[in-house]
């Protein structure tokens, strides 16, 4: 199959979950959506979870490279957590699809031991990830630091994906900011603590 061929698949797949839901990524529905043959569809992707693991898979690479391009070295600490804050808490369109895409993940990790594999696999990456630029804006914030920004990320995520009259762009980027805001009042009484 041509990468035009597989790409088509992945786009196809990303489209049905985000417009149609879960239930509805199969081998059959997938072929048609992306104009395949359903032979060609099972030459790459055998089942169902094959099909939403390449998506994700997909969502991910799309995703480190949007963390890649958010992320600046002459930005400073606080700019690029907010960005990538921004990215995973939903709050533009771009970033909204990909949640979609990954609570249909997370639902599917609950009954799939391939996925839910990959699951913790990333959401540990995410984690990690987080602590470091966290720690970059202040070496004494820890992993629980990162775990609690990572509940209100997912948390917005998640109603910015099924609630968007509720949890508005502006009103998830607003949240962001506050939560943000908050640990600054600590970094200050850490450094004061530090210099006495």
């Amino acid at each position: 199959m041509t990468s035009a061929g597989a790409q088509r698949i992945l786009t196809a797949v990303q489209d049905i979950l985000v417009e149609r839901g879960l239930e509805e990524v199969t081998i059959r529905n997938v072929a048609a959506a992306a104009g395949l043959s359903i032979g060609a569809v099972q030459h790459h992707h055998k089942t169902k979870d094959d099909l939403i693991m390449a998506a994700m898979n997909e969502v991910s690479r799309n995703f480190i490279e949007r963390v890649g391009s958010a992320v600046h070295p002459e930005a400073s600490a606080r700019q690029n957590l907010g960005a990538v804050c921004r990215i995973l808490g939903g709050v533009d369109d771009e970033s909204r699809t990909a949640s979609v895409i990954w609570l249909s993940y997370a639902s599917k990790a609950t009954t799939s031991s391939a996925v839910a594999s990959a699951h913790q696999a990333s959401w540990r990456l995410m984690e990690e990830g987080l602590t470091t630029l966290l720690r970059q804006w202040n070496p004494d914030l820890a992993p629980d630091d990162a775990a609690m920004l990572m509940a209100l990320l997912d948390g917005l995520a998640i109603a910015r994906v099924t609630e968007t009259d509720r949890m508005t762009s502006e009103r998830a980027q607003r949240l962001i900011d506050q939560y943000l805001d908050g640990l600054e009042p600590q970094l200050q009484e850490r450094v004061d603590s530090t210099t006495r």
